[in-house]
């Protein structure tokens, strides 16, 4: 694994890990609250041959969006990364807000993807209680105490994470600018991308876990109704984060997703 690597995205250095091997590109996407591209390295280490790995960080280390901490500002992040870096018609792969931050890509850059993945995501947080409460709490406290990023961090598994993921992942979350966490979370909760998503052209795989706490099964039907190139695949007994509970058969499943697309066989429902 190629870590700290840097480029410049719409004036802004842009810092992402990268597979050692060439191939196919697959660009990744973290979530909210503090997340970052450490997320991604057992997926990426586990990718098959043929095919290359990219995790970009958004919260450490990386610049500011020249347009502020929104959905639409990463969105032009994904695409003109993918630009900058001479990447063909990559696949992306969103978590949580990370999948927010990938439809809209599909969405507003159909002529730079290749593929969508979304895990543990949807297109609406319409009417999601539990996500405005946090942003409220993260106000009034003008931050996140590491008391809150624990209990916000635990609800993402359902099964126990690879051992010292979980610590490893908080001391990471709290070192990413609070505004910027804060920020996010507000633009996420105000975008709804439902309207538009049969404007994805992109093949998209749907991953979802059963024992989401954060996203129930609803957030895939509304994927499913709304992007017409869709596959649905349901993990169950998993929570936010099938990738860490349940990587063998997230693995599975992916690479036959991504094998799919890199020889333009991707057909809906297979």
């Amino acid at each position: 694994m190629l870590t700290h690597l840097a480029a410049t995205v719409d004036g802004a250095k842009v810092v992402y890990d990268r597979t050692e091997q060439d191939g196919y590109p697959v660009i990744f996407v973290h979530g909210g609250f503090g997340s970052s591209s450490e997320l991604w390295h057992s997926t990426m280490d586990s990718l098959p041959e043929g095919f290359c790995g990219y995790a970009i960080n958004n919260f450490l280390r990386s610049d500011a969006p020249p347009d502020g901490y929104t959905i639409e500002s990463l969105a032009a992040r994904v695409a003109h990364f993918a630009q900058a870096l001479g990447l063909e018609r990559p696949v992306i792969v969103g978590h949580s807000m990370g999948g927010v931050v990938c439809q809209q890509a599909a969405i507003s850059y159909p002529d730079v993807i290749g593929g969508l993945v979304t895990v543990g995501s949807g297109p609406t947080m319409k009417g999601h209680n539990t996500g405005r409460g946090l942003l409220a709490t993260m106000r009034e406290a003008n931050g996140i105490t590491e008391e809150l990023m624990r209990g916000i961090s635990a609800k993402w598994f359902y099964k126990e994470p690879p051992e010292g993921f979980f610590d490893a992942y908080v001391e990471r979350a709290m070192q990413a600018p609070m505004q910027a966490v804060i920020d996010i979370q507000a633009s996420l909760l105000d975008t709804d991308l439902v309207d538009d998503l049969p404007k994805i052209e992109a093949p998209t795989l749907v991953l979802h876990p059963t024992e989401d706490s954060g996203r129930p099964m609803e957030h895939a039907e509304l994927l499913m109704a709304g992007i017409s190139n869709t596959r649905l695949h349901v993990f169950k007994d998993c929570g936010h984060s099938p990738m860490l509970e349940s990587k063998t058969e997230f693995d599975t499943v992916f690479h036959s997703f991504l094998r799919d697309v890199k020889d333009g066989t991707t057909k809906a429902d297979q």
